[in-house]
């Protein structure tokens, strides 16, 4: 080692510090805590690209995997699994289910029900509820039935669907009435009672247009007709000859023969035989006897259609009424066909249809005493006896007449008109008694037979 005299000597001696140098991590250490100089900037320490940076980033990571774990648990959780019993047989179902996707896994098929009309008739085959469903014995309001959720250990059964009414209205509509038939078959069938119309509530289809009755507001009444064999009241005994297909040439030797013996009778006329003979259906009124329609032309009225068969009657009552007959709604069906489809067809234009108790079956020119018999045997206190003025030769009814009277005036009956002998049965209305009965003012016909 050279001596410090040497390095003086050579120029190269430098006095030295006293204080000793200090390790160079000590000398770092005292420069970061030595304050800094007037002037000077102090230094910033650049950012590593690793140390703290690192950190942060896997924590990131963590916390992304601890949110997957915990998001999944929760998926699985709210998509878990339960059971639940399907009529009877256990089925497992995701939770939360609804009653239609419980029922599209079971194999359970129910029948849904129909769409029907207010009446009740099928309008649309299936249209209805698709099921029925109890859950826990307990059954399902539709509203529930929409709402429900399963949540596991429910029983469930599912039944057929039931059938659902279309949508309806309410109307107020006029009620028409009917017509209600005799009950039963005399010579004598009238109406009893006119109709009315009535006012009631209707629940009417949107689709099907089917109307069904509901509260009366203002009752309906129907048209009633009835039927009967007369019987005079307070014992009297009276019959009724009548006399059809006239005016003729006989009706004024029937007229004159009745006169004799102080009796009446009706007269049957067709509308046919009125022009030319005006002169006779006065005389027939003037004797005091009674003139009434045949109809027009002798039709079978159960066989016209209902204009037909009102022209066949209004016109034999206009032309009685102009040659001077009087006023009448009573007629005789031809062939004593009248039925009650025919009354329904009528309009209500005549209120009395007069057939017959006792037939003379003059028309088969059986001979004066037959006829004399036929008309004689069986009768009864209200017999209606049937005859002819015209329609063939009647000269045996002319010869038959005078006994016919006197046979019956014999046995203590009365000879009167139809008019005069319906007055004898209270059963009878007064209007329709009188010949001339018509529909009330406020009242109204029936087109329509009661079933």
């Amino acid at each position: 080692m050279e001596s410090m005299s040497e390095n003086y000597s050579r120029g190269q001696y430098q006095p030295q510090s006293r204080t000793r140098t200090a390790p160079p991590h000590l000398r770092a250490e005292a420069a970061r805590r030595q304050p800094s100089g007037r002037g000077s900037s102090p230094q910033r320490r650049k950012p590593s690209n690793g140390g703290s940076g690192g950190g942060r980033g896997i924590t990131l990571i963590a916390l992304l995997v601890i949110a997957v774990i915990v998001g999944g648990g929760v998926w699985m959780w709210l998509n878990r699994t339960v059971y639940v019993s399907v009529n009877g047989q256990s089925a497992e179902v995701k939770i939360d289910s609804g009653l239609t996707d419980i029922l599209s896994v079971s194999g359970v098929s129910p029948k849904p029900g129909n769409l029907v009309s207010v009446g009740g008739n099928v309008l649309e085959e299936g249209g209805g509820t698709a099921f029925t469903v109890k859950v826990n014995g307990d059954e399902l309001t539709e509203g529930e039935i929409g709402s429900f959720r399963a949540k596991g250990n429910e029983a469930i059964s599912f039944g057929d669907g039931t059938d659902v009414t279309e949508s309806s209205h309410e109307e107020e509509r006029e009620s028409q009435p009917k017509l209600e038939p005799a009950s039963s078959v005399g010579a004598v069938t009238f109406v009893s009672q006119y109709g009315k119309t009535g006012r009631q509530k209707f629940t009417v289809g949107d689709i099907s247009g089917e109307a069904i009755e509901g509260e009366v507001i203002e009752p309906v009444q129907n048209v009633k007709i009835e039927s009967v064999n007369v019987r005079p009241e307070n014992g009297r005994k009276v019959v009724a000859l009548t006399f059809d297909d006239g005016p003729s040439k006989y009706t004024q030797r029937y007229l004159d023969i009745l006169s004799k013996y102080g009796a009446r009778a009706t007269f049957f006329c067709l509308g046919s035989q009125i022009p030319g003979n005006e002169g006779l259906v006065q005389a027939i009124k003037n004797q005091g006897s009674q003139v009434a329609s045949h109809t027009q032309n002798h039709e079978q009225l159960t066989l016209l259609d209902p204009d037909a068969l009102r022209s066949e009657v209004t016109q034999t009552f206009s032309a009685i009424s102009s040659a001077g007959g009087g006023d009448t709604t009573v007629l005789r069906p031809p062939y004593g066909a009248l039925d009650t489809s025919t009354w329904a067809a009528s309009g209500g234009t005549f209120s009395a249809s007069i057939i017959w108790n006792l037939d003379s079956l003059d028309w088969e020119l059986p001979g004066v005493d037959t006829i004399v018999e036929n008309c004689t045997l069986g009768v009864t206190s209200g017999s209606i006896i049937l005859m002819h003025d015209g329609g063939g030769n009647r000269d045996q009814d002319v010869e038959a007449l005078p006994r016919i009277i006197e046979t019956l005036q014999g046995q203590g009956y009365e000879l009167v008109t139809i008019n005069e002998l319906l007055a004898t049965d209270s059963r009878i209305p007064e209007s329709v008694a009188s010949g001339n009965a018509t529909i009330p003012e406020g009242h109204v016909w029936a087109s329509e037979v009661v079933e």
